[in-house]
């Protein structure tokens, strides 16, 4: 075309241009996807914008993820389009607060804690109104990144029923197989037997079968080896301890190997090679001195050698930590991390679990005035406990009076509901979370007389979701459990350390490789630095991590810059005595943060 349109006037050429650009826009526009809200209004009442639902986005994947889905379940139900299941302003008290919703009476609360078996979600009460409707939005929207295309056809849905079906009929079909095999050689056997001549000579066919296994398995595995040995004998480790891990591997994987392909080809060639043949007699060779001494010296001086290589390295990993090595608390609980940094003064405040509130002080952090939050908190559950005591009776007539009509889950939710009330179970519950209560604010209130373990040290600290530590630096990591027995898996580091509820354990590493240099080792701009949890610690187990980043001293300064002490408490300055203005315009009252210890 280029060449035909050049042999054209001038004119004309442009004549023909124009309209040709025109149409390539056009086209364009078209087939090119564009990142924008499906959503044209939202139940929120907010107005949709691509940035409220981003955030709503970024929120849903650091406070939500661990729990949900938006298509399907997890732990919890799949929220797409939860805002037309639930109002609004009922999800903001959820989510704020689903204790306090639960404890007020609100049936659809209690529903929902019944069944999922008394297991309560976690409580967010540091988000706002704004942000849990941007949460909501996202959950309306889906994520902005999907593609959008128009005037081309749109892919074909996977029919899943018809995928369920073939497999089906595949497994029907395989089991057929196998019974028709089982079938003709039990077939054969009887002829054998009626005949006196035996038709399958089975000891040359299991013979063979074991060298075809042996050929076959090791082919397998060698080419198993080479496809994934990569994963095997790692080299690339981001922690200065982690050479010495892999290079103990590498050398217990060559071992090891080396006695694994002696000893399977021994097995199964001796197999095949010594099948019983007639007219010839084993050989009897009960004893060897020489044989046995060898065969026992050999794998006793291969493992002391493994032994003391591991003991050694594990002695230089788990050395005390340099005076003067930085600190933070990494916090679990189901199913999230939380990471706690030192302030301005360098300490990490004390913590003790008695001081854990989900709604004032998830972490435990020993301040003064939060455990007077937290005694308040507490007096509060009391009454509203006894009420629900109070209440009970009339929670069971009206669970009565509501269940004709229902039918399926709900039906089911209610008669459980009122067989919980009435077997006494319900009660017993609500006493024994008024005993726990008292146990609590007496442990407390004991803690506020002695003073010891409240210091200012925890008044400038930082709690965050997100990992920051220097590279070349050591770090020592603080863990505590709220709940369950989790495990930190830090699997570039090649560390990993036990999270056990009462018993703080810590390990210290020097990072040598920042995040961007391992994104840029592995090709993979969207690779991060993670700790993961290796306990099977519960259903939502899986997506339980918190990100690590990996930086220089003056990215993290700068980093670190941004970040406000959170338990730092402002208060307005007294209003200074009414002056003449000589500007003619409003004078401005400054605001002095203030560090509140009461």
């Amino acid at each position: 075309m280029v060449n035909s349109i050049t042999f054209l006037p001038k004119r004309m050429q442009i004549r023909f241009v124009k309209p040709s650009i025109i149409t390539l826009l056009f086209a364009c526009l078209f087939t090119v996807s564009f990142a924008e809200p499906s959503i044209k209004t939202s139940a929120t009442g907010m107005p949709v914008s691509e940035e409220t639902i981003k955030a709503g986005e970024t929120l849903f994947k650091a406070k939500c993820s661990a729990c949900h889905a938006l298509d399907r379940r997890v732990t919890g139900p799949a929220l797409k389009g939860v805002t037309e299941r639930r109002e609004v302003d009922w999800l903001i008290k959820w989510i704020n607060n689903n204790a306090d919703l639960r404890q007020s009476g609100d049936a659809d609360a209690v529903a929902i804690f019944n069944e999922y078996n008394g297991v309560s979600m976690n409580l967010f009460p540091d988000l706002t109104e704004e942000q849990i409707k941007s949460i909501l939005m996202y959950t309306e929207n889906g994520p902005l990144g999907e593609v959008k295309t128009e005037g081309g056809p749109a892919p074909a849905p996977v029919d899943e029923g018809l995928l369920n079906k073939t497999n089906w009929l595949l497994l029907l079909l395989s089991l057929i197989v196998f019974i028709v095999v089982v079938i003709i050689v039990k077939t054969l056997d009887l002829v054998g037997k009626l005949t006196g001549r035996e038709v399958i000579p089975w000891n040359n066919v299991n013979a063979t079968l074991m060298l075809f296994f042996l050929i076959i398995g090791m082919s397998a595995g060698l080419y198993e080896l080479s496809i994934h040995g990569k994963y095997t004998l790692l080299s690339n480790a981001s922690s200065e301890h982690g050479a010495s891990i892999d290079r103990m591997m590498k050398i217990t994987f060559i071992f090891t190997g080396i006695v694994f392909f002696v000893t399977q080809i021994a097995l199964f060639y001796f197999a095949f090679r010594y099948r019983q043949k007639k007219g010839v007699k084993a050989l009897y060779y009960p004893e060897n001195d020489k044989l046995e001494l060898l065969w026992t010296i050999i794998p006793a001086i291969v493992l002391t050698v493994l032994v003391l290589g591991g003991l050694n390295a594990w002695r230089g990993i788990n050395k005390a930590p340099e005076a003067g090595t930085a600190q933070i608390e990494v916090f679990a609980h189901q199913f999230a991390w939380k990471v706690r940094y030192p302030g301005a003064d360098g300490k990490l405040g004390n913590a003790n679990y008695n001081l854990i509130s989900e709604t004032s002080n998830p972490l435990g952090v020993a301040i003064d005035f939060k455990a007077e939050e937290i005694l308040k908190e507490l007096e509060t559950d009391l009454v509203k406990f006894q009420q629900a005591i109070d209440n009970l009776p009339r929670d069971l007539g009206r669970l009565k009076g509501t269940l004709g009509g229902l039918v399926g889950k709900e039906k089911a939710a209610h008669i459980k509901q009122i067989a919980f009330i009435e077997s006494g179970d319900a009660e017993a519950e609500l006493r024994l979370q008024i005993r726990r209560r008292h146990t609590q604010i007496k442990r407390i209130k004991t803690a506020l007389e002695a003073k010891a373990i409240f210091t200012k040290d925890a008044l400038d600290d930082i709690v965050g979701e997100e990992i920051h530590i220097v590279v070349n630096k050591p770090i020592t990591f603080k863990f505590r459990s709220r709940d369950v027995i989790h495990s930190a898996l830090m699997k570039e580091f090649r560390a990993q350390m036990n999270v056990v509820p009462g018993i703080p354990t810590q390990f210290t590493f020097k990072p040598i490789k920042t995040t961007a240099q391992r994104r840029a080792e592995l090709n993979d701009p969207n690779f991060d630095y993670h700790i993961i949890c290796n306990k099977i610690c519960g259903a939502s187990h899986f997506n339980m991590k918190i990100k690590i980043v990996v930086e220089d001293q003056d990215s993290y300064d700068k980093w670190m810059r941004d970040q406000k002490p959170t338990f730092l408490v402002q208060e307005e300055a007294p209003a200074p005595a009414e002056t003449e203005s000589t500007g003619g315009s409003d004078e401005i009252t400054e605001i002095t943060p203030t560090i509140v210890t009461k």
